[in-house]
């Protein structure tokens, strides 16, 4: 199955990603990290990646969502998974990735009591 992401603004700063799919080695996933530059460069910081519809992950598809992790931690911004699937969960686990991402059971509680974004790393600090 291709890879479909929905982005949903909530706030000026704030906004969720709804993917449904596999996340894998190719352009579709690689779009993930696209929308994510997109998004910071529009001044949003803090983003919800809704992993519900995500039947699969692989090494390459951690790959972007670690990268997308960094790039938006020093940003300043904060990215949060929302409802990973059984298959993802164990994958993020088995790895230790879920000992670096916020990871949630529902949308909802991934959008509540989000902190606001800090200051961005500056280059050369």
């Amino acid at each position: 199955m291709i890879l479909e992401i929905n982005r949903k603004q909530i706030e000026p700063d704030f906004a969720v990603l709804e993917m449904k799919g596999r996340i894998t080695l190719g352009r579709e996933s690689q779009r993930i990290e696209t929308i994510v530059r997109e998004l910071l460069a529009e001044n949003v910081r803090r983003l919800v990646f809704d992993m519900s519809g995500v039947e699969y992950a692989d090494s390459s598809g951690l790959g972007i969502l670690t990268f997308c992790f960094a790039t938006v931690k020093k940003s300043g911004g904060a990215l949060r998974l929302a409802n990973p699937g059984a298959r993802v969960k164990d994958l993020l686990h088995f790895t230790l990735l879920d000992k670096i991402f916020s990871i949630y059971p529902s949308l909802e509680e991934a959008c509540r009591d989000f902190p606001p974004p800090e200051k961005a790393e500056t280059v050369g600090s």
